[in-house]
C-alpha cells in the first residue's frame, strides 16, 4: 500500500511539473479559424504605428484609417472618436464628478490627458479638421469632393497621446501604462447619423464597430506590451517593437510595463497569456481564464480570436474589458482567490457579450454586463456546485431587488439615468441578470441554448435590444415580451 501511495505521488507530482513548465515554454499563436477569417473579410482596415516615452508618459501616433462609406449616404466628412480628450481637465474628466473615485482615480491629484492633432490627410490632401463638441472626442475630418456610398478613403493622422498620471483604463500609474480607448476610431452610424454621445461618469459609454487593426508598438527595450492580439517582437539597439494583428476587433487597447511577469498557456486552441507583477499571479490568471473559455465555449460556441490577454492595471473596479484582451485591478489580483477568480470569469465573458456579439453600452448597457453576470453564476456552478451558484445568486442577484433606487431607474435605463457607479452596478448588472435567471428557470433547458443562437446570429455585428428579443422568440417559440418589461423598463417599489 505505501508503495503504491509514493508511485501514485510521483506520478501526480510528475504531472503538476509538466503542467507547469507548459507555461514557461515558449508560446506559438494558432491559426485563426473560418470563422475569423471570414469575419475580417471587407472590413475597414486600421493601421497605427505607435512609439512611448514613458518619461514624459507620451504616445506618439501615425494612424492610417481605409474606411467605406456604408451609411447609405453620402458624405462631407468622416467622423472620428477621440475619446483621451475629456482628461484634459478637471471640469471635462468623467473621473473627477465623485470626489471619493476622485482620490482613487488621482492618488496624486489631476493629471491632463489628451489626444493632440498634428495633421490629417485625406487620399493624400491635407485637410483642416475639425471638433463638434465641446470635450473634443467628435473628431469631424472633411473630405474634399465628398465621401460617396461605398466609396472607400484613406486617413492619414499624425497625433501624440498624452497619458494622465491615474488609476484607470487609461492612465499610468507605479509603471503601468493603461491604453484602453487612447486611439482614434470611427464614429458608429446609427438611424441616420453619426453616434456622438458624451464620455459619462457611468459604464463604458463606447459604441463601435469590428474593424482589422494592425498595429505596431516601440517601447523601451526593457518594457513589456500586451495588447488586443499577441504580437510578434522586433529587438532593436535600445528598444523592442511589437507587432500585432489583431482582426475583426471593436477597438484596439494596451498595457505596457517594465514590470511584469509572463504565463502563457495554450486553453481550447487559443493562447492564453498574462502579465502581472509576478509570476505566480500571471499563472493564475492564465489557469482561471482557461477555465472561463472553456466553460463559455461549451455553453456558447467558439471563442473568436486566436489569443486572449490578461494584463495588470491599476483600477479600483475590478477590471475591464477589450477586444482578446482583459484589464484586471492589481489590488483585485493581490487578493487572489476567489474573488479574482470570479473577475476573470466576468471579463472572460465579455469576450462574448462585447467583443463577439456587440451590443449599445450607451442606452442598453446591460446587453453585456447582465450577460456576464449570468455567465458568472454559470461558471460558479460548473466549478463549485449548484450551491456556490445558489449563494452567488442570492448575494449579487436576488439582494439587489430589495434595495431602493431612484424613482424610474431601471436595468434598462441609459447611461445617463445612473447617479453614480455603485448605482449603475446594482441596477444593471445585477437587476439586470434577475432577468436573464428568470428567463433561465422558465425555458425548459436553460436559457444557454437561446444564448448559443444569439452569439451566432450576430457574431462580429451589432445586436440592439430588438434584435435580442426577436432572437429569444425565434429561439424558444415563445413571446417573453411581458416578462422582459417586467424586469428590464419597470420601476420597482420596495
Amino acid at each position: 500500500m505505501k508503495r503504491r501511495l509514493m508511485i501514485a505521488a510521483a506520478a501526480i507530482l510528475a504531472a503538476l511539473l509538466a503542467a507547469w513548465a507548459a507555461f514557461d515554454r515558449a508560446p506559438q499563436l494558432p491559426e485563426p479559424s473560418a470563422q475569423l477569417v471570414q469575419a475580417q473579410q471587407g472590413l475597414d482596415e486600421i493601421t497605427i504605428a505607435a512609439t512611448l516615452d514613458p518619461d514624459v508618459r507620451t504616445l506618439g501616433v501615425r494612424q492610417t484609417l481605409q474606411l467605406t462609406n456604408r451609411t447609405g449616404q453620402r458624405q462631407n466628412a468622416v467622423v472620428l472618436r477621440t475619446w483621451p480628450n475629456v482628461f484634459q481637465s478637471l471640469d471635462t474628466s468623467p473621473c473627477a464628478v465623485d470626489d471619493d473615485l476622485y482620490d482613487l482615480y488621482y492618488p496624486d491629484g489631476f493629471s491632463t490627458g489628451a489626444l493632440v492633432m498634428s495633421r490629417a490627410q485625406v487620399n493624400g490632401e491635407t485637410v483642416l479638421y475639425r471638433y463638434a463638441d465641446t470635450y473634443k472626442t467628435v473628431l469631424s475630418v472633411p473630405v474634399p469632393g465628398g465621401w460617396e456610398t461605398a466609396e472607400t478613403v484613406e486617413l492619414q493622422l499624425e497625433y501624440v497621446v498624452q497619458i494622465p498620471r491615474m488609476a484607470y483604463r487609461f492612465g499610468v500609474w507605479e509603471n503601468v501604462f493603461a491604453l484602453g480607448n487612447a486611439f482614434a476610431i470611427p464614429a458608429v452610424w446609427q438611424d441616420g447619423a453619426f453616434r456622438t454621445d458624451p464620455y459619462l461618469s457611468v459604464g463604458d459609454p463606447f459604441v463601435s464597430d469590428c474593424a482589422n487593426y494592425s498595429v505596431r508598438v516601440t517601447v523601451p527595450e526593457d518594457y513589456v506590451c500586451a495588447g488586443s492580439g499577441y504580437p510578434t517582437v522586433e529587438k532593436n539597439r535600445a528598444e523592442r517593437t511589437y507587432c500585432f494583428e489583431a482582426p475583426a476587433v471593436r477597438d484596439f487597447a494596451l498595457v505596457i510595463s517594465d514590470r511584469f511577469e509572463q504565463a502563457s498557456q495554450l486553453q481550447n486552441g487559443v493562447l492564453v497569456t498574462a502579465y502581472a507583477s509576478t509570476a505566480s499571479q500571471a499563472r493564475q490568471l492564465v489557469v482561471s481564464a482557461g477555465k472561463a473559455l472553456g466553460l463559455y465555449t461549451s455553453l456558447w460556441g467558439e471563442y473568436p480570436y486566436q489569443s486572449f490577454t490578461l494584463a495588470q492595471i491599476h483600477f479600483p473596479h475590478g477590471g475591464m474589458e477589450y477586444p482578446a484582451l482583459a484589464m484586471i485591478g492589481a489590488e483585485e489580483i493581490a487578493s487572489g482567490g476567489r474573488k479574482l477568480e470570479y473577475t476573470v470569469a466576468h471579463e472572460t465573458a465579455h469576450q462574448w457579450w462585447y467583443a463577439l456579439v456587440g451590443s449599445d453600452g450607451w442606452h442598453q448597457p446591460w446587453q453585456d454586463e447582465a450577460l456576464c453576470e449570468f455567465a458568472l453564476l454559470e461558471y460558479a456552478e460548473a466549478q463549485y456546485g449548484a450551491g456556490e451558484r445558489a449563494d452567488l445568486e442570492q448575494s449579487r442577484v436576488e439582494s439587489a431587488m430589495r434595495v431602493t433606487v431612484p424613482q424610474g431607474v431601471t436595468p434598462g435605463s441609459p447611461l445617463s439615468a445612473f447617479a453614480d457607479m455603485s448605482e449603475y452596478s446594482l441596477v444593471v448588472y445585477s437587476r439586470g441578470a434577475a432577468y436573464l435567471c428568470a428567463l433561465d428557470r422558465t425555458l425548459p433547458e436553460g436559457l444557454n441554448p437561446f444564448l448559443r443562437d444569439y452569439a451566432r446570429a450576430y457574431a462580429f455585428a451589432r445586436a440592439t435590444r430588438d434584435d435580442f428579443e426577436d432572437q429569444l422568440a425565434k429561439s424558444t417559440g415563445e413571446d417573453f415580451a411581458a416578462l422582459t418589461r417586467d424586469y428590464l423598463d419597470t420601476y420597482i417599489l420596495n
